[in-house]
């Protein structure tokens, strides 16, 4: 181990010299959390949530160290379907009115190798906490070249249970196991 951690460790001085344990502010034009269900077996339904925010702290350096914290608003949820995406609002399935809030706050992380990482938090959706474990890939570090500062992305996937989080209509049609996706690009704040 390391031997691992003293290559994120090479990686990191080569991409981000002193970063440090860093904050880092989402861009909300190029963040996503999206996901995807089997609807009958025949094709998978996307869906995207348009309200994200959000804090990341780490630095490639000591990646052990990062914290992430995510904050969805569940009513903008968006399946470019206006009917579903109204029931998808109610009761039986996110519950917005009572549950306006899709958090997940990370307990650790760990790293694969110098790109690829397993995150690991709680996820609360419909007040139900679970731990999830994502898996996330660094998919690039540059300097913005609008902004002049550091900016990183990452895309994080996991697979959920609905029926974990009382979502349990409609199984016999839609599949219990969901897709997620988060797509994070952020900038070093000043």
């Amino acid at each position: 181990m390391k031997s691992l951690s003293a290559l994120v460790a090479l990686a990191a001085s080569a991409l981000l010299p002193a970063v440090g344990q860093a904050a880092w502010e989402f861009d909300p034009s190029h963040t996503h959390v999206s996901f995807e269900v089997g609807h009958l077996g025949l094709t998978r339904t996307p869906g995207i949530f348009r309200k994200v925010q959000g804090e990341v702290k780490f630095d490639l350096a000591t990646i052990e160290a990062s914290k992430v914290s995510i904050t969805i608003d569940s009513d903008s949820i968006d399946t470019a379907q206006s009917l579903r995406d109204a029931d998808l609002r109610k009761e039986d399935w996110f519950d917005a009115g009572r549950n306006p809030k899709i958090t997940f706050v990370s307990r650790s992380v760990k790293a694969l190798d110098a790109k690829n990482f397993i995150v690991t938090g709680d996820l609360t959706l419909r007040g139900v906490t679970r731990p999830v474990d994502f898996k996330a890939t660094l998919t690039n570090v540059i300097t913005n070249p609008f902004l002049k500062v550091p900016a990183v992305g990452f895309v994080a996937t996991a697979s959920v249970k609905r029926t974990d989080y009382g979502m349990a209509k409609f199984l016999q049609v839609i599949d219990d196991e969901v897709l997620l996706k988060i797509q994070l690009e952020m900038n070093n704040k000043p």
